[in-house]
């Protein structure tokens, strides 16, 4: 079967990725325990370190922090912040949605930041098709966001659900048509942050790393969680793929509000 002859040239990934260690491309085989509209697919763990070079990390984090600031989201009042450039919708702590391209007459990006991220979401895409080879096409979709987790307010307590986010879930379960998960590390464990160790159910687990790029299938077999950020920000790029084209998410990047992102 074309699924077991996938990753042949893979390293093992370890149980435990420290932030330390240094993978080229490492893959944990994981049986699917759901069938799915891609047909036949892996659903493995897939690890690649320096994936992104350091220049477009900074650009990254720059682009996440004027649209986190630009929404009074401040991470010394802790919490989990999302903010995804393309709708311009930023979710702050207790669920407070702003839309930064709504009424706003102020430039907040320049042409090359929406470029840069176009051309991230679209590397990203390719290395997800090289690492799931599936009976069907892959698309992009919503929502693809920036993600601090902050622990710079010792006092901070969840004020609702979306707060909670170190709790062990299922990605498909939260969006039904999601297929392949992943996470762009843009910040160093241990280093810039304390907390905030990614770990599967079956007790793997994986440190953050500036640069690592974190691929895995969304269903039941990858149940996975973040621990609680204790101090410092942790910083991602998180996104899901489908076989759905239904669920397509265009990227439009053009700084205008959208409601709808077929």
């Amino acid at each position: 079967r074309r699924s077991a002859r996938v990753g042949l040239n893979d390293a093992p990934l370890p149980a435990h990725l420290s932030r330390g260690a240094t993978v080229g491309r490492a893959r944990r085989r994981v049986p699917c325990t759901t069938p799915s509209i891609c047909g036949v697919r892996p659903c493995d763990r897939v690890v690649i370190d320096d994936w992104l070079p350091s220049k477009e990390i900074d650009a990254l984090r720059k682009i996440a922090e004027t649209g986190m600031t630009a929404a009074s989201a401040r991470a010394d009042a802790g919490g989990p912040t999302i903010f995804d450039i393309n709708s311009g919708f930023v979710m702050a702590p207790g669920a407070r949605l702003e839309n930064l391209y709504q009424n706003s007459e102020a430039e907040l990006f320049a042409p090359e930041d929406y470029e840069l991220y176009r051309s991230v979401i679209r590397r990203l895409k390719a290395e997800v098709e090289a690492a799931f080879p599936r009976d069907s096409d892959l698309y992009f979709t919503a929502p693809t966001f920036l993600t601090r987790l902050s622990g710079e307010n010792a006092s901070w307590a969840p004020a609702e659900a979306h707060d909670e986010y170190y709790h062990w879930h299922v990605d498909r379960d939260n969006t039904p048509h999601y297929e392949f998960s992943g996470l762009l590390y843009l910040s160093d464990f241990g280093d810039e942050f304390d907390g905030g160790l990614f770990s599967f159910e079956d007790g793997s687990s994986v440190e953050p790393r500036r640069g690592r790029l974190s691929m895995f299938g969304s269903g039941a077999e990858n149940r996975h969680r973040v621990a609680k950020v204790t101090g410092g920000r942790r910083l991602t790029l998180s996104f899901w793929f489908a076989c759905d084209p239904n669920y397509e998410f265009k990227d439009f990047l053009d700084g205008k509000m959208r409601v709808r992102f077929g």
